[in-house]
């Protein structure tokens, strides 16, 4: 992919609104400048952040970005397959240049998502805090879709860390490469605040990562069934899962891993969520080959 200079000025134009970075992991909103006020980003145009203004979408300014912290994530999971991330420099007669910082995945999630763009939020030593802003607009479900972006920058990274945010039509989703520990600690917020009212309900699966087709089947190119027996806790989430029975042994562990992360709305009775016992069949289908990058 090469980058004009217009692309690169625009990339080292952002900068961070005062006041209004979170810490990492923090759920948040996206934020730009538009006509002087800051205004949520709800999609993007390449790497230009669109907003809405007077009931139509605007493209905003984007001089400035911030992340303000926000109550919940959306109900939703994208998977982030084979991420690669590193860093690239130039050097010419001694002198190192054109820093970039790169980021490669197969995002695969189980629902349709419109609107789909990447923040990656770069705190480094040397080129201070930035937020780079990357259009990936649809997913389909079950469909892997390649995420390839390369931030340039003024300088070397240094020391630093750096944080992916998803988003989808605003609204931030929760990922794979969020620690699974605070990935737990919201969703316990998420379901506790979805029942609280209820007084009857079945168990629903609220949020889940799609289990992966085994990398070992791939040449095979066959569809794959099984059976996992579980308990799904008064808390949503999943207790002892066990293959029951699987058509390949491979589909069996690719199905234990993936319920393993999953989170349902717990069965209710008389108001009171209680635990449940499930058999669930999880089929498998051979996956579309990776989109190529243009």
């Amino acid at each position: 992919m090469n980058l004009t200079p217009v692309y690169r000025a625009a990339l080292l134009a952002f900068a961070l609104l005062a006041g209004l970075t979170v810490p990492m992991l923090a759920q948040s909103v996206l934020l730009t400048d538009y006509k002087g006020k800051l205004m949520p980003v709800i999609s993007a145009k390449g790497i230009r952040p669109i907003v809405e203004a007077g009931g139509k979408r605007v493209v905003a300014d984007g001089r400035r970005y911030g992340l303000q912290k926000v109550e919940e994530y959306l109900p939703v999971f994208i998977s982030l397959r084979n991420l690669d991330v590193r860093t690239h420099h130039l050097e010419l007669n001694g002198n190192d240049m054109n820093y970039e910082f790169e980021i490669r995945s197969s995002l695969e999630t189980p629902y349709a998502l419109e609107d789909v763009f990447v923040v990656l939020e770069l705190d480094t030593d040397f080129a201070g805090k930035v937020l780079f802003l990357h259009d990936i607009g649809s997913l389909e479900p079950n469909k892997p879709t390649l995420l390839f972006a390369r931030v340039p920058l003024r300088s070397g990274l240094g020391a630093s860390k750096y944080q992916i945010h998803l988003f989808s039509r605003g609204h931030e989703v929760l990922h794979s490469k969020i620690d699974a520990m605070r990935r737990e600690a919201v969703v316990d917020r998420m379901t506790k605040k979805r029942i609280a009212s209820v007084k009857e309900a079945a168990p629903t699966l609220l949020i889940g990562p799609q289990p992966e087709y085994p990398a070992a089947l791939r040449k095979s190119n066959i569809s794959g069934k099984t059976m996992i027996s579980l308990r799904i806790g008064a808390n949503g989430r999943v207790y002892d899962p066990v293959l029951k029975s699987a058509s390949d042994p491979a589909f069996g562990e690719s199905a234990l891993t993936a319920v393993r992360m999953w989170r349902f709305l717990p069965q209710v009775k008389n108001g009171r969520p209680i635990e449940t016992q499930a058999e669930l069949p999880i089929n498998f289908d051979p996956p579309l080959e990776m989109p190529k990058k243009s």
